[in-house]
């Protein structure tokens, strides 16, 4: 028998489903043209997108909506949306590979390390970090989305504010990476 689905997680199978089907193809499509008002309307998609990252979860914490299936299928929706939106943006030269190599092998880094957690009876639970690390690259993947002046050198302040923001999420990133390790390091030992 299946159950319905309730809102929050009808919310993060929307970014699912979006996250790796539409978003990069508008993305690699579009973003070439480079113009202002064409990188605003795909930066509004990709926000939209983010947004149901706080609002499943929220909603489903005040309402006590939460499911076995929201609360699986939610840092999948998470990692394809930075994913996807990170490739689309290396195959329109929007991004250095450099960032995307980063950002994506420290997520899949992390998800050997739940999974070693999970086969040992013990998790690792979500931190400031993780969350901070996770806003921190939303903002960023925004704004590069957004930029239209990527082509014309780091002396524009937009490029400026850009690479600032990359570097603060590849730290941020790198950062909350080291403390879930941590934390994954003393729990794995009181179970060895």
């Amino acid at each position: 028998m299946i159950k319905k689905i309730n809102f929050p997680t009808f919310l993060t199978l929307l970014r699912l489903i979006l996250s790796p089907c539409i978003l990069p193809l508008a993305l690699v499509y579009l973003l070439p043209y480079n113009f202002l008002w064409l990188n605003s309307l795909l930066t509004l998609f990709f926000v939209f997108l983010s947004l149901t990252d706080f609002f499943d979860g929220y909603l489903a914490r005040k309402y006590n909506w939460e499911t076995k299936l929201g609360r699986a299928l939610d840092p999948i929706a998470d990692k394809f949306l930075v994913s996807s939106t990170l490739i689309a943006l290396l195959a329109v030269k929007k991004i250095n590979f450099i960032w995307v190599l980063i950002i994506i092998g420290r997520e899949f880094f992390l998800m050997g390390l739940r999974q070693i957690a999970l086969e040992n009876n013990f998790s690792i639970s979500v931190s400031f970090w993780g969350k901070l690390k996770t806003s921190l690259q939303l903002i960023m993947l925004s704004f590069i989305i957004l930029n239209p002046y990527q082509d014309y050198g780091i002396n524009f302040s937009w490029n400026i504010l850009e690479l600032f923001l990359i570097l603060l999420a590849i730290l941020i990133s790198i950062y909350s990476a080291f403390q879930y390790y941590c934390e994954f390091k003393k729990s794995f030992i009181k179970v060895v």
